[in-house]
Order: C-alpha cells, then sequence, then structure tokens
C-alpha cells in the first residue's frame, strides 16, 4: 500500500458523491486550482506516527477538503451542511466510513480560502481528517 495509492483510494471512495451533486470535482491530491464544488486530498498535520515496530508499521492521516463558490452563501452553505451531514447521501463521512482500511475522524467548522480563480477572491469550505494505518 503506497501513500500515493491510499489517497487514490479515497478519491474512489469519495466519486458516488457526485451522483448526488452535480459537477463535483473529486481530485485525489492538493487542488490549487479548484473549480467548486470540489474535493481534494493531501497529506495531513501531523501526518505520520509510529504505530507498531520498524518501518512500514504507521498510521497516516490525510485531508479531504470541501471548497464551494460564495457567490450564492445560502446554497454554499447548504452544501456543505449535505457533505458533512452522516445522514445524507452526500456525506463524505458515509463515503469513507464505508472503506475498512480507512477511518474518518471529524470534521471541521466552516472556513474561508483566498484563492477562488473566478475573480470573487474566495471560497468556502470544511475539512476532514481521515486515519490508515500502513
Amino acid at each position: 500500500m503506497t501513500l500515493a495509492g491510499i489517497m487514490g483510494d479515497i478519491a474512489t471512495a469519495l466519486e458516488p458523491i457526485s451522483a448526488q451533486i452535480p459537477g463535483l470535482q473529486v481530485y485525489p491530491y492538493l487542488l490549487a486550482n479548484p473549480t467548486p464544488p470540489a474535493l481534494d486530498i493531501y497529506p495531513g498535520a501531523p501526518f505520520q506516527t509510529g504505530a507498531g515496530f520498524g518501518v512500514g508499521s504507521s498510521q497516516v492521516w490525510f485531508t479531504i477538503r470541501a471548497r464551494v463558490s460564495t457567490a450564492d452563501q445560502e446554497s454554499a452553505m447548504l452544501l456543505l451542511l449535505r457533505l458533512m451531514d452522516p445522514n445524507d447521501a452526500a456525506s463524505v463521512e458515509a463515503a469513507i466510513a464505508d472503506q475498512a482500511a480507512m477511518t474518518p475522524e471529524g470534521v471541521s467548522e466552516f472556513r474561508e480560502y483566498l484563492e477562488d480563480t473566478d475573480g470573487n477572491g474566495r471560497l468556502l469550505g470544511c475539512e476532514w481528517r481521515v486515519s490508515v494505518f500502513l
């Protein structure tokens, strides 16, 4: 199991959410120029700790970040709430929890990201933490 493979597996687990959210961009790596709505995956902080004896016995954490446009603030918040709601068909937590090797470990509050590429200057989002044992 490679780190890049794990990131790909996380993205694959998230793909079914695209059926619930038209236009959702799911990217298995850090996405510098998202087309919202977007989910990207990257190493979390802290990233890796020993979980056993020797090299290769580690626990790693990844961040899944959701970002949406703020052009319509109410719609943006409602979309993020759908992604955060474990009882919604668009739930990131539920998609990850269905994978045996991945453990969802919580989601952040709403956060503002100052990187909107369509000129608005900002995106709204949140972040999930996922752990995997190597």
